[in-house]
C-alpha cells in the first residue's frame, strides 16, 4: 500500500511510465543472480518466522497434489476389493449413469414407503419399480455392474432405459 501511495503522489508532480520486464531474456549477469538465489535457499536461516496462513494453506495443497499424483497402493484403490470404483472406457456421462446404477443413486428415484422406486419402468411399464427391477427387467445381475458395465451400458441403451438412470 506504501508503495501505491507514493506513486500516486509521483503521479501528481511528474509523468510516470510503468513497463515489464521479462526476467529471463538473456540479461547480463543473470546466470550468476540465479545460481546465487539457489544457493540463499539452502543455507539454514538464523531466525525463522512463524508462517503466515496463506503460506500453511500453500504448502498443504502441495502436499495433497502430490499425493494425488501418486495415488496410494491400496488395494480398495485399485478395484480388488468390494466397493471399488469401477473402471471402463467412456465418456464422462456413461461412466456417471453406471456408478449411479451401482450406488442406487439415480436421479428418477422417489422414495415410497421407506423405499427408492421409479414412478415407472419404461421397458415393462411396471409401477414404483425398484433400481434391482430395472436389472432384472433387462436379464442382468449387479455383479455384471461390476465386471462388465459396457455391457450393461449398451443393454440399457438398447432398452431404452437411460432416462431413468
Amino acid at each position: 500500500m506504501d508503495i501505491f501511495n507514493n506513486l500516486n503522489t509521483l503521479c501528481n508532480s511528474c509523468v510516470l511510465h510503468l513497463q515489464w520486464i521479462p526476467s529471463n531474456v538473456n540479461l547480463k549477469y543473470n546466470d550468476i543472480a540465479d545460481s546465487l538465489v539457489k544457493e540463499g535457499t539452502t543455507m539454514p536461516q538464523a531466525y525463522v518466522e512463524p508462517l503466515t496462513y496463506l503460506e500453511l494453506y500453500s504448502r498443504r495443497k502441495a502436499l495433497v497434489n502430490i499425493s494425488w499424483r501418486h495415488p496410494p497402493a491400496h488395494s480398495w484403490y485399485r478395484s480388488e476389493g468390494p466397493g471399488a470404483t469401477i473402471h471402463f472406457k467412456g465418456d464422462r456421462k456413461d461412466q456417471t449413469a453406471v456408478a449411479r446404477l451401482s450406488s442406487g443413486h439415480l436421479k428418477t428415484l422417489r422414495f415410497s414407503r421407506g423405499d427408492k422406486k421409479f414412478n415407472i419402468c419404461t421397458k415393462c411399464n411396471m409401477i414404483e419399480a425398484t433400481p434391482q427391477h430395472l436389472l432384472d427387467c433387462v436379464a442382468l445381475v449387479y455383479d455384471d455392474l461390476l465386471k462388465r458395465p459396457d455391457f450393461v451400458l449398451e443393454v440399457m441403451k438398447a432398452n431404452d432405459l437411460m432416462d431413468l438412470i
